[in-house]
């Protein structure tokens, strides 16, 4: 099951990735360090994949406490894994079941998630790399009615998609009465397509607003604001 299995190394921690699930991504990582700003009191990771979320806001935030929940028992097994091995055990648990599952109970402060997204395209070549990737087992009304459940009055969620499938998401979240606040549209580089968007939103309607944000420069390296978002975790970052 691991012959594929990588490692990815943090400066406070060391994450398996992939086989099963999927493997860490520069945006994810840029994701975590974003949202990890946001992050307050109990929070709750949606489809914590490897556990990279959970371990990014725990260590930004080491008063808060963690439930990561994950459908796929073996990418569970792996987070868990990882978890036990990371200074940050005690702050997170890993929850192995389907969110839609859970009774809902309201009392997150903060919920992150980088859900599934593919919607009626081709099946993936394994059944983990099927549920990571495809929104079978998440779909956009599920997740947001999944936050709504879950969050408290004046929590706010957080969230990762391409933009076109965040465009959906949006009317998804106003019809479960959950609005967007600001959103990061991400590119990996100048001049490049949006590669993935970041979602910050509550239960409050506010004026919205939003970002640029640049992965690498015309010379094809790492932005500044790439640099200062990721120095706390990466290591080539000094």
């Amino acid at each position: 099951m691991g012959e594929n299995r990588s490692i990815f190394n943090f400066k406070q921690f060391t994450l398996a990735h992939g086989n099963p699930g999927l493997k860490i991504s520069t945006e994810a990582c840029l994701f975590g360090a974003w949202a990890s700003q946001f992050a307050t009191g109990k929070i709750l990771d949606i489809g914590t994949g490897c556990g990279l979320l959970a371990c990014m806001l725990a260590q930004s935030n080491p008063t808060s406490s963690f439930d990561a929940i994950e459908i796929h028992q073996e990418v569970a097994r792996l987070a868990t894994e990882n978890i036990k091995n990371s200074p940050f055990v005690n702050q997170i648990q890993v929850i192995q079941s389907d969110i839609r599952s859970i009774s809902a109970r309201a009392n997150y402060d903060f919920i992150i998630s980088n859900p599934p997204f593919f919607s009626n395209h081709l099946p993936a070549s394994s059944i983990d790399k099927q549920i990571a990737l495809h929104d079978d087992a998440l779909s956009l009304a599920d997740l947001a009615i999944a936050i709504k459940s879950n969050i408290k009055p004046d929590g706010h969620f957080a969230v990762i998609y391409p933009k076109d499938v965040l465009d959906k998401f949006e009317k998804v979240l106003e019809e479960n009465g959950l609005f967007v606040h600001h959103l990061v549209y991400i590119f990996p580089k100048f001049n490049s397509k949006i590669l993935r968007v970041f979602c910050l939103g509550s239960t409050k309607i506010k004026e919205k607003s939003s970002e640029d944000f640049y992965i690498k420069d015309e010379k094809n390296q790492y932005t500044e604001p790439f640099k200062s978002m990721l120095k706390p975790y990466y290591l080539i970052f000094e």
